[in-house]
């Protein structure tokens, strides 16, 4: 069974986590091995920067991520701030469902998650529009990385 882990809303960026997952983004290897390390950085630079603040005002919502029909990880947003953590989640607002590979290559921006949702690659159980405004906040995150 893999760790269980947390990413609270008070850490700051982790400018060495963030430059190592940015090289492997753009090398092209970014795995489902580093999706701990990814999310991590993502929760990171949702807390310290003010346009990704700024498009969550007013937005209280919990998401799951399910990879390969397990729990893979929560993402909550409350009052501003961000926490994620591994696993399962009681209620969730919005559900995604999707492989590894595909999951890789939407948190990597190599595939645009409208079109895996059209292809049948990403499934959403929820409002769609949160999953829309969660593909903002994820292009948001993206843009800090480059």
């Amino acid at each position: 069974m893999a760790k269980q882990w947390k990413v609270e809303s008070d850490q700051a960026i982790d400018a060495e986590l963030r430059d190592r997952v940015l090289d492997k983004i753009e090398e092209g290897t970014l795995a489902m091995g580093d999706m701990k390390d990814f999310f991590t950085v993502f929760t990171q630079i949702c807390n310290n920067t003010e346009d990704i603040q700024d498009e969550v005002e007013r937005f209280d919502r919990v998401f799951l991520i399910k990879i390969d029909g397990q729990p893979f990880a929560w993402l909550e947003i409350r009052n501003l701030k961000f926490r994620m953590g591994s696993g399962d989640s009681e209620k969730p607002d919005i559900t995604m469902e999707m492989n590894g590979k595909t999951a890789v290559e939407i948190f990597s921006g190599r595939t645009d998650a409208t079109a895996a949702y059209m292809n049948g690659d990403l499934r959403v159980n929820g409002v769609i529009n949160d999953a829309i405004q969660f593909r903002t906040i994820l292009e948001l995150v993206q843009e800090e990385l480059e």
